[in-house]
């Protein structure tokens, strides 16, 4: 569903404030800006100074562990709660700049899905009917865009949720678990159409649990923790954090040596008998320049570059189990 934010133009910036500057229409431009943005419910500071940035063009992941606040900043940004301070900037007229699903979509069953969204279209105001057509097609629903809702598959339903959130052609639209419940076709589906939104210019922000999901479709990563932000990046920055060349050669004490000698080398770690080289991976070449010439010989090589998730339990400090647990999208909450 489209949820729309509180109108209202300012001059000046006052805390806890939603404030629009215009849409900007290339790739790398800001759609989203937080600053300072915090929440608390009484005692509980659920959101602590979170300063967050999406771009135009970019999928980016909002991730940490249940209870981080994922869900009360989404809620801060849709204006469905009041900041304690901070204030939010987003881009275009903030009652149809942002696009979001929070939570399953409804429609009516018994409509079909072109005249759901005719009936979104009229109730919204302002929205063409031709751009139903072309919305339909985007999404992927045309062969079944007059069949009943109540007939569509579970990814087909949630395709034409995120149809319903284009509706006013938004700078930035808010994912928050859109998989969740699918089957692995329907999670298919999605993945494949959220990096679409953001190559037509859009600001794509994707909350999920599925940090795998999460490393193949965002190009950044905000990662909080108990409502402070933890660390926040292009994805393939942070998969560098953990990434080492694995060498197998004999003498590791030796060879351990050797390769601290070699510029960029991070550090060197013995792990079996194994060397882990933290370097990148394109020194390999360098690697066995350096222990040929000493008269060491690799018995092989191979990369390990780090996960999402890896970097995640590392930076937050949670294990497995703790990771996973979907956070409640209820509102107003502490999470």
């Amino acid at each position: 569903m489209t949820v729309p934010l509180r109108p209202g133009e300012a001059a000046r910036i006052a805390a806890g404030s939603v404030v629009a500057f215009p849409r900007p229409r290339l790739s790398g431009s800001c759609v989203l800006r937080t600053l300072g943005l915090t929440k608390r419910f009484g005692d509980l500071t659920a959101v602590d100074g979170l300063n967050l940035e999406v771009q135009a063009g970019q999928v980016h992941g909002f991730l940490g562990p249940n209870g981080s606040g994922k869900s009360t900043t989404i809620s801060m940004i849709l204006g469905l709660i009041a900041p304690t301070a901070g204030h939010i900037e987003v881009a275009g007229e903030p009652r149809r700049s942002v696009g979001a699903i929070i939570e399953s979509p409804a429609f009516y069953p018994h409509l079909s899905g072109r005249d759901n969204l005719r009936a979104l279209a009229i109730a919204v105001g302002d929205v063409p009917l031709a751009r139903i057509d072309s919305l339909i097609e985007e999404v992927g629903l045309a062969e079944r865009s007059h069949g009943a809702y109540r007939t569509y598959s579970l990814g087909m339903k949630q395709r034409l949720g995120v149809a319903a959130t284009l509706l006013t052609d938004p700078a930035l639209v808010i994912l928050d678990e859109p998989t969740n419940g699918l089957d692995p076709a329907g999670q298919a589906e999605i993945r494949a159409l959220i990096p679409r939104l953001a190559h037509e210019g859009r600001g794509v922000l994707l909350a999920s649990h599925l940090l795998n999901e999460v490393q193949h479709v965002c190009d950044e990563v905000t990662i909080i923790r108990r409502g402070r932000l933890v660390e926040t990046g292009r994805v393939r920055d942070l998969l560098q954090r953990g990434s080492y060349v694995a060498v197998e050669v004999a003498a590791a004490a030796e060879a351990r040596s050797l390769l601290l000698e070699l510029s960029g080398v991070e550090r060197v770690d013995v792990v079996d008998g194994t060397l882990h080289v933290f370097a990148d991976a394109q020194r390999g070449p360098e690697i066995t320049r350096q222990l040929a010439s000493h008269g060491l010989y690799l018995a092989a090589m191979t990369k390990h570059e780090s996960t999402l998730e890896e970097v995640f339990l590392e930076l937050t400090g949670e294990t497995a189990g703790e990771a996973s647990p979907r956070e409640g999208a209820r509102v107003p909450t502490a999470s």
